[in-house]
């Protein structure tokens, strides 16, 4: 790919993550109406230029320098071998997207690989083989084509999961088509407004349907800039096309799950990724500009990912400073700023909350480092659960192993003991925040926060496992041709394995149990609609929430707009009702209760074919309910209660 085509797609990244910062902005001091739509675009428009601007100022000392490489032309032999794996690559893609788009499903599923068929691991390792092929003797278009196996690899869930995947993207999704509709959702988070204005200012330009723009969004732009940034890296660091095109490739066995779906957190990440990356060939003001943007957008998306992306922002501009004095008082501040901050913000969301919530010690949520070898199932699942459960050793070793070799080349590798100690300081902050209840939470979402802190420190290790991989890369390149075949075979074997791994799955060894929302959840919700004929409550699972959002967004609020007529979040207190009903038993006095708490006199609760205990829950209920209705042949009951 060429400098002008790097160029133009960068400008993209730019222009995304403008209208993200005044957008965002926009919609939290004003609104995202008409009116708001224009002072962002022209916020957007003006900055644009003027970054382009300072673009061209950096450029204009270095383009004269720069060395201009003719191709060689390319022999009869070398022109089909080009053909022949570009083509062989293109085929193979195509048909996994066949195979995914003939699987799609709206049945309620916990895993995508209970739906899509084991040949699709055969095309899809027989795609990354011809990838491989691709890097060696097609360098010329090999990352377009990386672009599109990392797009297909990100993908799955998108394509399989035919009303959607997951739970939180029902949220977003509704408070993005309700902005669309009204200009504003009260109450304005100063969190979440960099997805909801990108997704809705894209949507109102163009017209393209939110909920499908909400789903792509994350996965398309980590395919298209993720490769790109790291090529940037990589080309200013290392001098082998090859190896570098291989690595790129070879970083999706770090399976990025949270780049499978779009939420503000994941979209934090994304940004929080890209800034770490372009950190390392920061030399002037517009790289520092560029990095400063991505944080800024990342901060306004999600806290937890952008606020370490801001401290690292102050890092970069003190590690550049010329001035000792400014490094000598800095550093120490930026390090105590980095442990205590989110922590501290932590905090005070559990002020009024006991510490005896606490439902797990600090011991129990690190999970130590060992080598864990299955060996219950055929050989295939073993090999595949082989890595998954070993994936933090070794990724440690490789982290372990690149920081010797930045230990070893100190001096070309001196912005590296930044990001260590940006790592390190993090991970100090997870300790801490480890210690806090969480009380708000329900007892299993209480690891989520401390969670999400440990990965922003890890992905400051980044640099380190690259630059471990590209030296094992680079000895492998030097065998001779079958051992280099091996390892291509090898490589593709684990990157399929990482895709297992990566999405939920349903097996011998591990049940995500998590399921998917149905049609026949959207059946029920629509039936529940028609059936009452005054103000209601329902009880129901996550999906089943997940379901009325989409079809009928925010519609009723009890309580002064305090408690949603369904069980959205978890945290409502209708939830807990909700598995009081599934856990102890299907009560009237129950159904009653939660009738009282909101003031209405009609309750319904929705039990879905798939619940644990589902026959004997089933039995109970059709005694305590005043009637019931059988939903897509019995695939989810809905249970009426009125008050007498």
């Amino acid at each position: 790919m060429n400098n002008k085509l790097l160029n133009i797609v960068n400008s993209f990244l730019i222009l995304i993550c403008l209208t993200s910062v005044f957008g965002g902005f926009i919609y939290r001091f004003y609104s995202l109406n008409k009116l708001g739509l224009i002072i962002s675009l022209i916020l957007t428009v003006i900055s644009f230029i003027i970054i382009q601007y300072f673009y061209l100022i950096s450029n204009k000392k270095t383009r004269r320098f720069e060395k201009k490489t003719v191709d060689k032309k390319d022999t009869r032999y070398c022109l089909s071998l080009k053909i022949f794996s570009a083509g062989a690559y293109l085929l193979t893609l195509i048909l996994c997207f066949y195979i995914l788009f003939n699987h799609q499903t709206a049945a309620a599923i916990v895993s995508p690989w209970q739906i899509a068929p084991k040949y699709f691991f055969i095309v899809y390792s027989l795609a990354t083989l011809f990838l491989i092929g691709n890097a060696i003797v097609n360098k010329k278009f090999a990352l377009p084509l990386i672009m599109f196996h990392y797009f297909l690899s990100f993908s799955i869930a998108l394509i399989i999961y035919k009303l959607g995947y997951g739970y939180d993207p029902f949220i977003h999704q509704a408070t993005e088509n309700l902005i669309d509709k009204t200009g504003a959702v009260e109450p304005k988070p100063f969190y979440y407004l960099g997805q909801y204005a990108i997704v809705v200012i894209i949507h109102k330009i163009t017209a393209m349907p939110i909920v499908w723009l909400d789903k792509i969004i994350l996965p398309l732009l980590a395919a298209l800039f993720l490769p790109i940034t790291l090529w940037r890296v990589l080309k200013s660091w290392f001098d082998s096309v090859n190896l570098n095109l291989i690595l790129i490739l070879a970083l999706l066995a770090l399976g990025f799950p949270f780049l499978i779906i779009t939420t503000p957190q994941n979209l934090a990440y994304f940004l929080l990724i890209l800034a770490i990356l372009s950190g390392l060939i920061c030399k002037n003001y517009y790289d520092y500009l560029i990095i400063l943007l991505l944080s800024s957008t990342s901060a306004i998306t999600h806290p937890v990912a952008g606020i370490p992306a801001l401290i690292f922002c102050a890092f970069l501009a003190v590690y550049h400073s010329d001035k000792a004095k400014i490094k000598k008082y800095f550093y120490p501040i930026l390090i105590i700023i980095t442990i205590f901050i989110l922590p501290a913000l932590f905090y005070f969301l559990n002020t009024n909350l006991s510490a005896a919530a606490t439902s797990h010690t600090l011991i129990q949520r690190i999970n130590p480092l060992r080598l864990n070898i299955p060996g219950q199932e055929n050989f295939i699942l073993n090999f595949v659960y082989f890595y998954g459960f070993n994936l933090k050793f070794i990724l440690a070793s490789l982290t372990l192993m690149g920081i010797f070799i930045a230990w070893k080349h100190q001096e070309q590798c001196k912005i590296l003991w930044l990001y260590l100690t940006l790592s390190t300081a993090l991970f100090t902050s997870y300790l801490i925040t480890a210690k806090l209840p969480f009380a708000f939470l329900i007892n299993y979402e209480r690891d989520d926060y401390p969670q999400r802190i440990l990965l922003a420190a890890c992905l400051f290790l980044l640099p380190f496992f690259i630059l471990s991989i590209y030296v094992l890369l680079e000895k492998i390149a030097k065998q001779n041709t079958f051992v280099i075949v091996s390892f291509s075979v090898f490589l593709s074997l684990v990157l399929s394995a990482c895709l297992y791994m990566t999405y939920p799955r349903y097996d011998n060894y591990f049940n995500s149990h998590g399921y998917s929302v149905s049609s026949a959840d959207i059946n029920a919700v629509n039936w529940i609609n028609e059936n009452a004929k005054t103000d209601f409550i329902v009880l129901a699972n996550q999906q089943v929430s997940a379901a009325a959002l989409s079809q009928f967004g925010f519609k009723k609020y009890y309580g002064d707009g305090q408690i949603f007529y369904y069980p959205i979040p978890t945290s409502s207190p209708l939830y807990q009702y909700y598995l009081d009903m599934v856990y102890k038993k299907p009560s009237r006095e129950t159904m009653l209760a939660v009738m009282n708490l909101v003031g209405v006199n009609q309750g319904y609760f929705v039990l879905n074919k798939y619940w644990r205990a589902f026959t004997k829950i089933l039995d109970q209920a059709k005694l305590s309910a005043d009637s019931w209705e059988k939903i897509d042949n019995g695939e989810v009951y809905v249970f009426k209660y009125e008050k007498k």
